[in-house]
């Protein structure tokens, strides 16, 4: 048990769903198509699983391959403006930036990370950050980091400038995204151009995880105001941040001493100088800011607006994101017992939420992950049997009582159609006898609370013994203790609206994520002999075959025990101008840099 707790207070290939309506839209629309090209995978999947994968490898001395970036083009435009659903929560790349459709701001744009998922074909390469890397032992990394590189205001990037961010990034406090996938890690400078990650654990996939380390100019950082901290990035990207309008816009201007990333075509001087991002929380709002020339690419405009536009005006891609609820397991006097979350996957008609919602074009659930991310069965990803005479037996079966109001609270815009999606799961369960609300919460409110987990608890107990809980280890006394006291400090809930990522391809991201003890963001917490706890250091130390099989079983668990409330895979559909050259990845980043207009 205590190798497990070592550094775990940390928190894909495109879903088949996504496929199809990619699939459908080239038949109907002549819209986007799939990645062009696979590769061996780093962790290769089942023998028997039958759905194609593409799983990222993290190379020992990667190279940059050449693709989509045509020579001697000039962009018919220089200036393009992309609108979104919410407005971020801040732009700085060190801190909580409430949701991932915010990082098309941050780090696909100001940033670049230390490493990249191509979006070509989904390999794992260097960036402007970065030349290579090896692994020197089970829990270190090697990086050569790239010469010549500046940030935007003109400090120099090499080790000892890495060291400030990495160390924000790899501590157990650490509020900025890249935490949540590479957990745990300290950095040691080698020499002027060359940096060692120490994980807190064994990380055999660590470059696959690492995408979402970004960069802070250390000088900027150090006087930084509060202000300045939220509303400004200084990293060395394609872009660079000119100014945040609060509620009106974000512009940024191409970066002229961005060195780029050898010949890939993710990471090359911008087309387009100027870029403005505006928010809007209507899916027809952002299709008509497109329709009208207003905006050139509007995210996410819901399968139930494809055939209002003309074909040429619409590209499908991926959230690489599961649609899910996560359920308070731990706390809750009804969510606790497993019969009672199991009544309520039987009670909720997923396959009627697709027809109504998305018109048909996307595929119902029975986890976070799917065939083909490392751990994904076809039996553990399943979507669960409709059957509501089931859920009224195992209702009565679990003692249910309905005085005790479970409430699910959503956001407005982070998916489309969210708020019906809420009001969908609530008359579906009130229909078997459940007593069941919603509530919309805002952008900050909901990242508040979704680190209102068994982890808090636990920092809670350590803070109250007198020790610092951004330094000390938990123990397995903390972590029962943390199950018998509750969170005292912190507004929790008791089911909450997600989209677990998988752009890992891996599910030892929600290993650690959702189902680990010490995680802020878990709700499931299982110190029974032989059970998760004891099982996560275990698989997220191995590889290849050992890894599947481990993580399998896992995911068996998460499947079965209904961790969650999974539903669906989430396309994302674009309204775009005609003119824009350009074609989405299999996750929600847009790389401004790549695209340009033609005449």
């Amino acid at each position: 048990f205590g190798r497990a707790m070592k550094g775990s207070q940390y928190r894909g290939t495109w879903p088949v769903g996504a496929i199809a309506l990619v699939a459908w839209l080239l038949l109907a629309c002549g819209g986007a198509a799939a990645p062009e090209s696979a590769i061996a995978p780093e962790v290769a999947a089942p023998a028997a699983q039958t759905t194609a994968s593409v799983v990222p490898q993290a190379s020992a001395n990667p190279s940059p391959k050449a693709a989509h970036r045509p020579a001697g083009v000039t962009s018919a435009r220089d200036s393009i403006t992309l609108v979104m659903p919410e407005e971020p929560v801040n732009v700085n790349s060190l801190y909580r930036i409430g949701s991932t459709l915010n990082a098309t701001v941050t780090r696909g744009n100001l940033q670049d990370p230390l490493t990249w998922q191509s979006g070509d074909d989904l390999r794992i390469v260097p960036t402007g950050a970065t030349e290579s890397w090896e692994q020197i032992d089970a829990d270190t990394w090697r990086f050569q980091l790239r010469r010549g590189v500046k940030f935007h205001n003109g400090e120099d990037w090499n080790a000892d400038n890495s060291l400030p961010s990495f160390t924000v990034q790899g501590g157990i406090a650490s509020e900025g995204a890249g935490f949540n996938y590479t957990g745990p890690f300290e950095a040691v400078k080698v020499d002027d151009y060359t940096v060692d990650l120490n994980c807190a654990a064994p990380c055999p996939i660590f470059p696959n995880t690492a995408f979402s380390l970004n960069f802070e100019a250390p000088g900027w950082l150090a006087g930084a105001t509060a202000d300045d901290l939220a509303r400004r990035s200084v990293g060395f990207g394609p872009y660079r941040q000119v100014e945040w309008k609060p509620g009106v816009s974000i512009t940024q201007t191409a970066y002229e001493d961005y060195v780029p990333a050898g010949d890939h075509f993710e990471f090359q001087r911008p087309f387009i100088p100027n870029v403005t991002w505006i928010w809007r929380p209507e899916p027809a709002a952002i299709g008509a800011l497109v329709r009208t020339g207003e905006a050139d690419i509007g995210w996410d405009i819901g399968a139930n607006a494809v055939g209002l536009f003309p074909p040429e005006m619409i590209r499908a891609g991926s959230a690489a994101e599961t649609y899910s609820l996560s359920i308070n397991t731990i706390w809750h006097p009804e969510l606790k017992k497993k019969a009672v979350r199991q009544a309520m996957v039987h009670a909720v008609n997923c396959q009627e939420m697709v027809e109504f919602l998305y018109n048909g074009l996307t595929t119902c659930r029975g986890n976070v992950i799917w065939p083909g991310v490392n751990g994904a069965t076809e039996a553990n990803t399943a979507p669960y049997e409709y059957d509501p005479n089931k859920s009224r037996r195992l209702l009565a079966d679990a003692g249910y009582n309905p005085e005790n109001t479970i409430t699910i609270t959503t956001q407005f815009a982070r998916v489309a159609k969210q708020v019906q999606i809420s009001e969908f799961i609530q008359a579906y369960l009130t229909d078997v006898g459940m007593n069941v609300d919603y509530r919309v919460a805002p952008p900050a409110v909901w990242s508040s609370l979704s680190r209102c987990g068994i982890g808090q608890a636990v920092r809670e107990v350590i803070a109250a013994s007198g020790r610092d809980p951004d330094q000390a280890t938990p123990t397995s006394g903390d972590l029962r203790a943390a199950l018998d006291k509750g969170v005292s400090d912190c507004a929790s809930y008791d089911i909450l609206g997600r989209q677990p990522s998988n752009v890992t391809l891996d599910f030892g991201r929600h290993l650690q994520y959702y189902m680990n003890c010490a995680s802020v963001r878990s709700m499931v917490c299982d110190l029974t002999q032989g059970g998760i706890q004891g099982r996560i250091y275990d698989a997220l130390a191995s590889t290849g075959a050992e890894r599947q099989g481990r993580l399998e079983v896992l995911a068996d668990r998460f499947h079965d025990d209904v961790f969650f409330l999974s539903l669906f895979d989430l396309p994302i559909i674009y309204a775009v101008d005609p003119q824009v050259n350009w074609q989405p990845r299999q996750d929600p980043n847009v790389r401004v840099s790549g695209i340009w207009f033609s005449e």
